[in-house]
C-alpha cells in the first residue's frame, strides 16, 4: 500500500439534487476526445494515458450505480454519484501505484491521469446539471476536490489495517455515518476487499497496457437471496 500524501479536509454538503444523473453524458467519450486533442502517438506515455481513460470509463460505464442507491438507501443525487465513483477510482489508484509510486514511474503517472480524467468528467457533468447557475460550479468542484483528498487518506488508512478500520472509513465517508445495518456495512467491506484483490491479480498488461477489467456486482446471485 502506497499512502497518498494529501491534505485532510472533509465537509458534508450535497452538490446537486437531480434525478437520473447517470444520463448526463458528454457527447464524445474520454478516449475519443483525448485522441482528437492530442493526436495518436505510439509511445509508452500515451498508452498509459489512454489506458487511464479506459480504466476510468470502466467505472462510469459498468458500475451499477442503482444497486448502491437501492441497497444503501442513498439519494439519487450528483453527490451520491460522486461518492460511488470516488470509491471505485480510489481502488484504481491503489492498483496503479503498484506499477511504481516514485516520481516519474508508470504507476504515479497513471494515478495522475486517472484523477485528471475523473475531474474532467465531473466538471462536464456539473456544468450540464447547473446550466441555470454556472457560477456555482467552481466552488462546488473545489469542495468535492477537498472531500476527495480526505477520502483517499481515509480509505488508504482503512485498507492498510483491518476490516474494522475499513468499515469505519466507509461508514464515515461513503455512507455519511447514516447506515445502522451492520450486515450491509459488512457487505460493503467485503465488496471493497474483493475488488482490491481482483485488481491486484491483474497483470501489468491487463491493467496498464490493454485494460481488461471487470467489476464484480455489489450483490452476487447467492447474496441476493439473503439481502
Amino acid at each position: 500500500m502506497h499512502r497518498l500524501q494529501m491534505r485532510y479536509l472533509s465537509t458534508d454538503r450535497q452538490l446537486f439534487s437531480v434525478s437520473n444523473v447517470q444520463d448526463v453524458e458528454a457527447k464524445e467519450g474520454f478516449l475519443k476526445r483525448f485522441i482528437t486533442k492530442m493526436g495518436w502517438i505510439d509511445n509508452s506515455a500515451t498508452r498509459l494515458r489512454v489506458s487511464s481513460c479506459l480504466l476510468y470509463e470502466s467505472v462510469v460505464d459498468h458500475i451499477n450505480y442503482n444497486e448502491f442507491f437501492e441497497l444503501y438507501d442513498m439519494p439519487d443525487t450528483f453527490n451520491t454519484w460522486f461518492l460511488i465513483t470516488e470509491l471505485h477510482v480510489w481502488m484504481l489508484l491503489v492498483r496503479a501505484m503498484a506499477e511504481g509510486a516514485e516520481k516519474g514511474a508508470a504507476g504515479r503517472f497513471m494515478r495522475n491521469c486517472i484523477v485528471e480524467t475523473m475531474w474532467n468528467d465531473v466538471t462536464t457533468r456539473a456544468k450540464q446539471l447547473a446550466m441555470d447557475n454556472p457560477s456555482a460550479v467552481r466552488p462546488q468542484i473545489q469542495q468535492l476536490s477537498e472531500q476527495f483528498q480526505a477520502a483517499l487518506i481515509s480509505y488508504d488508512e482503512g485498507i492498510s489495517y483491518d476490516d474494522k478500520a475499513l468499515a469505519a472509513a466507509l461508514w464515515r465517508r461513503f455512507l455519511g455515518g447514516r447506515c445502522d445495518d451492520y450486515e450491509k456495512l459488512e457487505l460493503l467491506v467485503e465488496y471493497v476487499r474483493k475488488q482490491i484483490a481482483t485488481l491486484d491479480q491483474l497483470s501489468r498488461y491487463d491493467f496498464a497496457i490493454k485494460p481488461n477489467l471487470k467489476w464484480t456486482p455489489l450483490v452476487d446471485a447467492k447474496q441476493q437471496a439473503v439481502v
